[in-house]
Protein backbone atom coordinates (compact mmCIF):
# COMPACT_ATOMS: atom_id res chain seq x y z
CA UNK A 1 0.00 0.00 0.00
CA UNK A 2 0.91 3.10 -1.46
CA UNK A 3 2.07 5.48 2.29
CA UNK A 4 -0.56 8.43 0.77
CA UNK A 5 -3.44 5.71 -0.14
CA UNK A 6 -5.92 4.92 2.42
CA UNK A 7 -9.06 3.02 1.63
CA UNK A 8 -8.32 3.02 -1.61
CA UNK A 9 -8.84 6.73 -2.57
CA UNK A 10 -5.59 8.51 -2.87
CA UNK A 11 -5.42 11.93 -1.95
CA UNK A 12 -2.69 14.34 -2.76
CA UNK A 13 -0.79 17.39 -1.35
CA UNK A 14 1.31 19.55 -2.50
CA UNK A 15 5.00 19.70 -1.27
CA UNK A 16 4.51 23.12 0.14
CA UNK A 17 1.16 22.10 1.92
CA UNK A 18 3.02 18.86 3.39
CA UNK A 19 5.99 21.69 4.54
CA UNK A 20 3.17 23.79 5.95
CA UNK A 21 1.55 20.90 7.43
CA UNK A 22 4.94 19.50 9.19
CA UNK A 23 5.77 23.30 10.15
CA UNK A 24 3.07 23.95 12.38
CA UNK A 25 3.94 20.32 14.23
CA UNK A 26 8.23 21.64 13.96
CA UNK A 27 6.83 25.10 15.34
CA UNK A 28 5.00 23.59 18.24
CA UNK A 29 7.59 21.15 19.31
CA UNK A 30 9.55 24.46 19.65
CA UNK A 31 7.07 26.02 21.67
CA UNK A 32 6.67 23.32 23.66
CA UNK A 33 10.42 23.32 24.54
CA UNK A 34 10.81 26.93 24.95
CA UNK A 35 8.28 26.29 27.72
CA UNK A 36 9.74 23.84 29.69
CA UNK A 37 12.87 26.31 29.53
CA UNK A 38 10.31 29.18 30.81
CA UNK A 39 10.05 27.35 33.63
CA UNK A 40 13.10 28.93 35.25
CA UNK A 41 13.72 31.63 37.03
CA UNK A 42 15.48 34.92 35.97
CA UNK A 43 18.00 34.68 38.85
CA UNK A 44 17.45 30.96 39.67
CA UNK A 45 20.97 29.11 40.35
CA UNK A 46 21.63 25.94 38.22
CA UNK A 47 23.53 23.04 38.94
CA UNK A 48 25.28 22.06 35.48
CA UNK A 49 23.54 19.00 34.93
CA UNK A 50 20.68 21.39 35.14
CA UNK A 51 21.62 23.46 32.89
CA UNK A 52 22.94 21.05 30.52
CA UNK A 53 19.06 19.80 30.61
CA UNK A 54 17.81 23.19 29.43
CA UNK A 55 20.32 23.48 27.06
CA UNK A 56 18.98 20.45 25.58
CA UNK A 57 15.44 22.12 25.42
CA UNK A 58 16.55 25.43 24.16
CA UNK A 59 18.68 22.81 21.16
CA UNK A 60 15.51 21.22 20.50
CA UNK A 61 13.73 24.56 20.05
CA UNK A 62 16.22 25.53 17.97
CA UNK A 63 16.52 22.23 15.84
CA UNK A 64 12.33 22.01 15.38
CA UNK A 65 12.58 25.54 14.20
CA UNK A 66 14.96 25.45 11.23
CA UNK A 67 13.14 22.28 9.76
CA UNK A 68 10.72 24.69 9.00
CA UNK A 69 12.80 27.22 6.92
CA UNK A 70 15.32 24.29 5.40
CA UNK A 71 14.84 22.43 2.38
CA UNK A 72 14.54 19.04 3.12
CA UNK A 73 14.75 15.81 0.16
CA UNK A 74 10.92 15.93 -1.43
CA UNK A 75 9.79 19.41 0.61
CA UNK A 76 10.79 23.50 -0.02
CA UNK A 77 11.76 25.39 3.00
CA UNK A 78 8.63 27.27 4.39
CA UNK A 79 8.76 31.21 3.86
CA UNK A 80 7.40 34.74 5.55
CA UNK A 81 5.62 34.83 1.88
CA UNK A 82 3.80 31.87 2.18
CA UNK A 83 2.80 32.14 5.54
CA UNK A 84 1.49 36.14 4.19
CA UNK A 85 3.68 36.98 7.43
CA UNK A 86 5.94 40.48 8.43
CA UNK A 87 8.21 39.80 10.96
CA UNK A 88 9.10 42.92 12.92
CA UNK A 89 12.91 43.69 13.34
CA UNK A 90 13.04 42.29 16.54
CA UNK A 91 11.64 39.11 15.15
CA UNK A 92 13.47 38.89 12.00
CA UNK A 93 17.00 39.63 14.30
CA UNK A 94 15.98 36.34 16.57
CA UNK A 95 14.65 34.44 13.30
CA UNK A 96 18.33 35.23 12.07
CA UNK A 97 19.45 33.96 15.24
CA UNK A 98 18.03 30.43 15.76
CA UNK A 99 18.69 29.73 12.09
CA UNK A 100 22.45 30.89 12.80
CA UNK A 101 22.68 28.45 15.95
CA UNK A 102 21.03 26.12 14.00
CA UNK A 103 23.40 25.65 11.12
CA UNK A 104 26.12 27.16 12.73
CA UNK A 105 26.47 25.58 16.89
CA UNK A 106 23.77 22.61 16.39
CA UNK A 107 23.84 20.84 13.59
CA UNK A 108 27.55 21.48 12.74
CA UNK A 109 30.32 22.50 15.07
CA UNK A 110 31.62 25.50 13.17
CA UNK A 111 35.27 26.57 14.69
CA UNK A 112 33.90 30.07 14.59
CA UNK A 113 31.22 29.29 17.16
CA UNK A 114 33.23 27.19 19.53
CA UNK A 115 33.25 28.16 23.19
CA UNK A 116 35.99 25.56 23.87
CA UNK A 117 38.77 25.45 26.93
CA UNK A 118 41.29 23.01 26.81
CA UNK A 119 44.04 22.85 29.89
CA UNK A 120 46.25 20.57 30.92
CA UNK A 121 48.07 20.44 34.62
CA UNK A 122 50.77 18.82 35.88
CA UNK A 123 51.30 16.62 38.65
CA UNK A 124 54.38 15.24 40.52
CA UNK A 125 53.73 11.85 41.67
CA UNK A 126 56.20 9.18 42.58
CA UNK A 127 58.82 11.07 40.93
CA UNK A 128 56.86 10.86 38.04
CA UNK A 129 54.76 13.76 36.05
CA UNK A 130 51.82 12.87 35.31
CA UNK A 131 49.30 15.74 32.84
CA UNK A 132 45.83 15.76 33.41
CA UNK A 133 43.97 17.02 30.69
CA UNK A 134 40.57 19.43 31.86
CA UNK A 135 38.04 19.96 29.35
CA UNK A 136 35.42 22.49 29.47
CA UNK A 137 32.90 24.29 27.23
CA UNK A 138 29.88 25.93 26.33
CA UNK A 139 26.25 24.91 28.08
CA UNK A 140 24.71 28.53 28.48
CA UNK A 141 21.61 29.17 27.60
CA UNK A 142 21.82 31.43 24.07
CA UNK A 143 18.26 32.39 23.92
CA UNK A 144 17.46 32.48 27.43
CA UNK A 145 17.15 36.00 27.90
CA UNK A 146 15.12 36.33 24.55
CA UNK A 147 12.41 33.32 25.67
CA UNK A 148 9.28 35.21 25.76
CA UNK A 149 9.74 36.80 22.65
CA UNK A 150 10.36 33.46 21.53
CA UNK A 151 7.17 32.01 22.92
CA UNK A 152 4.92 35.07 21.10
CA UNK A 153 7.47 34.44 18.12
CA UNK A 154 6.28 31.12 17.83
CA UNK A 155 2.47 31.46 18.42
CA UNK A 156 2.46 33.92 15.99
CA UNK A 157 4.07 31.89 13.18
CA UNK A 158 1.48 28.54 14.23
CA UNK A 159 -1.50 31.07 13.90
CA UNK A 160 -0.22 32.12 10.44
CA UNK A 161 0.47 28.95 9.51
CA UNK A 162 -2.89 27.35 10.83
CA UNK A 163 -4.43 30.14 9.22
CA UNK A 164 -2.89 29.74 5.70
CA UNK A 165 -3.80 25.79 6.01
CA UNK A 166 -7.23 26.99 6.97
CA UNK A 167 -8.33 28.78 3.89
CA UNK A 168 -6.49 26.94 1.61
CA UNK A 169 -8.57 24.00 2.53
CA UNK A 170 -11.74 25.71 2.27
CA UNK A 171 -11.51 25.19 -1.57
CA UNK A 172 -10.61 21.43 -1.57
CA UNK A 173 -12.86 18.42 -1.51
CA UNK A 174 -12.43 16.07 2.01
CA UNK A 175 -9.16 14.42 2.12
CA UNK A 176 -7.54 12.16 4.14
CA UNK A 177 -3.93 11.92 3.73
CA UNK A 178 -1.20 10.20 5.28
CA UNK A 179 2.41 9.67 5.10
CA UNK A 180 3.76 7.30 7.27
CA UNK A 181 7.00 5.35 6.58
CA UNK A 182 6.12 2.85 8.53
CA UNK A 183 2.84 1.80 6.66
CA UNK A 184 5.53 1.77 3.56
CA UNK A 185 8.12 -0.83 5.39
CA UNK A 186 4.83 -2.88 6.52
CA UNK A 187 3.02 -3.45 3.07
CA UNK A 188 6.44 -4.81 1.85
CA UNK A 189 7.56 -6.81 4.97
CA UNK A 190 3.82 -8.65 4.06
CA UNK A 191 4.44 -8.71 0.23
CA UNK A 192 5.51 -12.47 -0.89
Amino acid sequence: MDANTVGGMESELTPRQIRLIQSIADFQMALSAVDFMCELEEDQHLTRVERRRHRCFEDSAVIAYGRAFTAANGLPALSFKQLKLNPTDAELVLHGRLLERRHKVIAHSDADRQRLLFVTESFVAKHMTVMLPHVDFDDALAFFPDRLLLVEWLRRLIEAAGKILFDQVQSMPEIRFVRDHTLAAEAEARTP
